[in-house]
């Protein structure tokens, strides 16, 4: 490698170490890293990424950059992937990563970075791989892929993830010994910024998908004292499927908890779409709220009454679909109410729950009781009616006594 390249390269190692303290999304992060080869002098046509994730739908993403201006992101959903390794380029490269990363020795301090290259303009890859095919017959030459195998707590083992990396060129004669040691040499600084990136964006989903979005940000930007609470005004939303605990004990257990995420999903779709925030899951039903903030109650209690109105058409076609099928049907019991609660860090010492407490929560969930009471499928309060400022869309149901609260409440349902 010439001193005028090295010196070219420790400017892009510098870049990326940069890029990892500020935990750069790989998406960008791999676009401005192919935009930086380019400058370096490579031929390059084509960079891809593909990078395993940790989200309920997709198991990893691929990201794409041509020299053309082309920049794509595809997701690939769980079980997906192994089909679409196998049938590519990296097969051969992943193999070998795995092969290593289980017999590198504990204290091993070798990086894993398998590389695999195909000369397509030789008629290396191109005929036993369609993917090579393809980037031959566009004008391809050179094909350089490599795997960059991660550890975990400072050691390489069975369970491996990292990204595998390809490069293709369409210059004439493909890439050059000294820019095959320019790639390997930046493989390690470029992995850990990707590792970096790609472990912020696992964890920032990981938090999303099992507190909500507003919670997980809370967490991660370090809101986890116990006792740390803020009072807030809110809608409150408790929902709850009648009829599943009597189902639980007739339908096969792979059958209900494929029905009950049916049916959940109705429910948490309207509400995040209208900007509410699902607390948590109970059991077969959840809680959720529409936070006042700085925006009339009127209009924040109008965003509930619209989720829950799209909740429960939802439920409908979802059991219309059902009884066509033969399958059981359950149906969606749904309380509105609003009032101040706290939010904030509830629990032990060691396990802590972001939630909401106060009176207003224990009333919301009383009133959602009421629905096989009344045998109907919405309960809202006289608070929250009169919030909304539309008594129209209403009638009432008269007071009705909540267990633990003194004085009886009048409730209404919609008409």
């Amino acid at each position: 490698m010439s001193s005028a390249a090295a010196v070219t390269v420790a400017t892009v190692k510098h870049w990326l170490v940069h890029q990892a303290l500020l935990a750069t999304p790989v998406p960008r992060l791999a676009a401005h890293f192919a935009d930086k080869l380019l400058a370096l002098g490579l031929p390059l046509w084509r960079a891809h990424v593909g990078v395993n994730t940790v989200h309920p739908q997709f198991e990893s993403i691929g990201l794409t950059w041509t020299r053309q201006g082309k920049r794509q992101i595809e997701e690939f959903e769980h079980g997906s992937m192994a089909k679409v390794v196998n049938s590519s380029p990296f097969y051969e490269p992943i193999t070998a990563a795995q092969m290593l990363a289980r017999s590198a020795p504990a204290d091993s301090e070798e990086t894993v970075i398998p590389m695999t290259r195909y000369r397509l303009e030789r008629g290396e890859g191109w005929q036993s791989s369609h993917l090579l095919s393809e980037f031959h017959a566009a004008g391809g030459t050179d094909y350089v892929c490599f795997v960059i195998v991660f550890g975990n707590d400072g050691r390489l083992g069975a369970f491996m993830s990292g990204v595998a990396v390809s490069f293709t060129g369409d210059r004439p004669g493909g890439f050059t010994d000294e820019e095959i040691a320019i790639l390997t040499d930046l493989m390690p600084t470029f992995g850990a910024a990707l590792r970096v990136g790609a472990d912020l964006s696992k964890t920032r989903t990981l938090l999303e998908t099992y507190l909500g979005r507003d919670v997980g940000r809370r967490v991660l930007s370090g809101d986890v004292r116990r006792g740390s609470v803020e009072a807030m005004s809110a809608a409150i939303v408790v929902g709850d499927l009648r009829g599943f605990t009597t189902l639980a004990d007739e339908v096969p257990r792979d059958q209900l908890v494929s029905m009950l995420d049916d049916y959940l999903d109705c429910l948490v779709t309207p509400v995040e779409a209208s900007n509410g925030h699902v607390l948590k899951f109970l059991g077969d039903g959840l809680l959720a709220t529409f936070a006042f903030d700085d925006r009339d109650p009127q209009a924040v209690c109008g965003d509930a009454l619209g989720a829950a109105t799209a909740a429960l058409q939802r439920i409908d076609a979802l059991n219309v679909q059902r009884r066509r099928d033969g399958k059981p049907v359950m149906m969606l019991d749904l309380a509105l109410h609003m009032g101040e609660v706290l939010y904030g860090n509830v629990g032990s010492d060691r396990r802590l729950d972001f939630t909401i407490v106060g009176p207003a929560v224990n009333e919301a969930a009383r009133l959602e009781a009421l629905c096989t009471t009344l045998d109907v499928p919405l309960v809202a309060s006289r608070r929250f009616v009169d919030a909304l400022k539309a008594p129209e869309k209403f009638r009432s149901l008269g007071p009705r006594v909540l267990r633990g609260v003194r004085t009886p409440v009048e409730v209404f349902t919609t008409v």
